[in-house]
């Protein structure tokens, strides 16, 4: 049995004693004071209770510490919080922990209990700076380097070992870490670019910030699916996270240029004034009112006073008829997110009477035929779009949301010409929020789109395995981007999901098997058939020379370009080639992580509430020999 404080829960007083009781002596503040309809209310009005949790592994953060509307907690041992006696308004919620950036939400306090989910990244590797010396520090990512310059004297402290961390964010993958909702202080809709948090640690563990009037410049790379969008030299407006006002607010317009530090990647460079969370992110111009409807799974209900969010878009809280009105991009592919706070009055569900709990669901929708509006939070409401289209009021988007369970899910999705195989385990979260001698995940619903169809990834017998492969409406191609959305425990739930694309077929155009070529002036550059779908298809590559029968010159790349000009790495950067004999080979990876050593690593690129994962390709060029003179 459980209630939301919602229309369609307990409503009589009996029940709404029981729930009092069972949430009184000894438990959580319940705020039952008053009665209604002859009994105390079970309401717990001016509450927020949330769950936090670690980005890569979608395990619950215990430990970490709370703070908003001037109250404070510490979460349980599954991430959970609870801020009691806030005042009515929005209230910015702020999260700290040990090892991650800090973390913020902007959720509602009212005469409903709310909820809210924050997302939490592993903060950067800590680098040790001396404010007296002009620097530049950088974190190497698989998008490229994010770095930040300081000028010699121009932080506000006397220390002279201070620690700087950054925290990249690609929002193509990782827009759920974002702080607060991502809007202007007009509320006007940002569609973000490019992120990461700064932050900068004195001896004692304070914060650093900028002395008055000084600057620092930082780059953030622009994401490989939106390089096309963005070129070299394009303007983007830049924001920085205001943790007092929870709304970014605007600074300076940056300007994309090639990397200062590996002097090939497209960087959104700006100045800084401030070091928090900051990026790039232009405003909306071309959005549309989504109609749905968000029931529970538990009991089958339509959800009132649920959280609604769109990414990219706004957020809405439902009616109490389960029904919300929503501003997304237009044209996009939007994940719509659902969340509510639910009560569990017998146990049945937690196995604590009284116990609070979240509900949580999702899907991802690209929709047509919506009618254009301003990204506006406040904007009226747009022109109703033809009688039947998906998203309208006569033809709601169904979000159906579950309890967030205990067990920890992971993924693991291989993509391959014709087919692709998903390995799904699951567990409980260790200290580390790892997986405890996972099993195999049975059970679960898994769906695959390219945008256009859609197909269900059946299970291999009881397995955990699940494959896709054969004719049937979608076709696993090369250069083709495709969306996993993943109903872990398979109760009709969406828990969460990520994307990849199939890497395409790989070709040398410089150098060619058997050329002999000047050393000098030699650029490198091949061809890759999965460009020619165009979309958001952007591999890593990583090209490697290395010399052959006494030849002693090595050059290396890795990036999402298909050109180069190699230098001897021996030598430093500038240093042609030594003439001679070279093999080369060329692989490019999807959904990989890699840096300049040409190492590479699985990326988190499927998320969601306890349930993290990578989805990936791998295709292998031709290895090629020839000459340098």
């Amino acid at each position: 049995m459980r209630d939301t404080g919602t229309t369609g829960g307990l409503r009589t007083g009996a029940r709404a004693f029981a729930l009092c009781a069972l949430l009184g002596a000894g438990g959580p503040s319940t705020g039952c004071s008053g009665t209604t309809n002859g009994g105390p209310s079970p309401l717990v009005p001016l509450s927020v209770s949330g769950l936090v949790m670690d980005l890569g592994t979608g395990a619950g953060i215990a430990g970490a510490a709370v703070s908003g509307g001037g109250k404070s907690a510490t979460t349980d041992s599954r991430g959970y919080f609870t801020l009691d006696g806030l005042t009515a308004g929005t209230v910015t919620v702020t999260v700290q922990k040990d090892g991650y950036a800090p973390a913020y939400a902007t959720p509602r306090a009212g005469d409903k209990p709310e909820s809210t989910f924050v997302a939490m990244k592993a903060q950067g590797k800590k680098q040790s700076y001396s404010p007296s010396a002009a620097k530049t520090l950088s974190q190497v990512t698989e998008a490229g380097p994010y770095a930040v310059t300081f000028a010699a004297g121009s932080l506000d402290t006397s220390d002279s070992s201070l620690t700087v961390s950054i925290t990249p964010v690609d929002p193509t993958k990782e827009r759920a870490v974002l702080p607060g909702t991502l809007t202007t202080g007009d509320s006007t809709l940002l569609f973000p670019v490019t992120f990461a948090e700064f932050t900068i640690l004195d001896a004692s563990g304070k914060r650093v910030q900028l002395k008055s009037g000084q600057s620092a410049t930082v780059e953030l790379p622009i994401p490989p699916a939106l390089r096309k969008t963005y070129p070299l030299d394009s303007k983007i407006h830049c924001y920085a996270f205001d943790p007092a006002t929870g709304v970014w607010n605007d600074f300076v317009d940056g300007t994309v240029r090639a990397s200062t530090v590996d002097g090939t990647t497209p960087v959104l460079a700006a100045a800084i004034k401030h070091f928090s969370w900051y990026g790039g992110a232009p405003v909306g111009d071309k959005c549309q009112d989504v109609y749905g409807t968000v029931t529970s799974l538990v009991d089958g209900r339509p959800l009132g006073n649920a959280r609604v969010e769109a990414s990219p878009g706004g957020y809405t809280y439902t009616d109490a008829d389960g029904n919300f009105t929503v501003v997304a991009e237009q044209g996009a592919s939007v994940d719509y997110v659902a969340y509510q706070t639910g009560y569990d009055v017998d146990g049945s569900l937690t196995g604590i009477p009284g116990a609070k709990y979240i509900e949580f669901g999702q899907v991802n929708e690209k929709l047509a035929g919506q009618v254009t509006k301003p990204c506006n939070q406040g904007a009226p409401l747009a022109a109703v779009p033809p009688a039947g289209t998906l998203g309208g009021p006569d033809n709601r988007l169904q979000l159906k949301v579950g309890a967030v369970s205990k067990a920890l899910y992971e993924a693991t999705a291989i993509f391959q010409e014709g087919s692709v195989l998903v390995q799904l385990q699951q567990g409980l979260p260790g200290p580390d929020g790892k997986l405890m001698n996972p099993t195999a995940a049975s059970g679960a619903k898994i769906t695959i789109t390219d945008g256009k169809n859609t197909a269900n990834v059946p299970e291999l017998a009881s397995t955990g395995t699940y494959i896709l492969s054969g004719g049937g409406a979608l076709t696993i191609q090369k250069g083709a981007t495709y969306v996993l959305s993943i109903d872990a425990d398979g109760n009709g739930s969406i828990d969460g999901g990520g994307s990849a694309s199939l890497v395409g077929d790989l070709a040398w155009v410089q150098p060619k098997m058997g050329d002999t070529l000047p050393s000098a002036g030699l650029v490198a550059s091949w061809s890759d058939t999965g460009t020619l779908l165009g979309g958001a298809y952007s591999p890593l590559y990583l090209v490697t020379m290395s010399g052959q029968g006494g030849t002693t010159g090595v050059a290396q790349y890795v990036g999402s370009d298909r050109m180069f000009t190699p230098y001897d790495v021996l030598k430093g950067p500038g240093s042609a080639l030594p003439a001679g004999s070279y093999s080369a080979s060329l692989t490019a990876y999807s959904g990989f992580a890699g840096g300049a050593t040409g190492s590479f690593t699985e990326s988190r690129n499927i998320t969601g509430v306890g349930l993290s994962g990578t989805a990936f390709s791998v295709g292998q060029g031709p290895s090629i020999q020839f000459t340098l003179q």
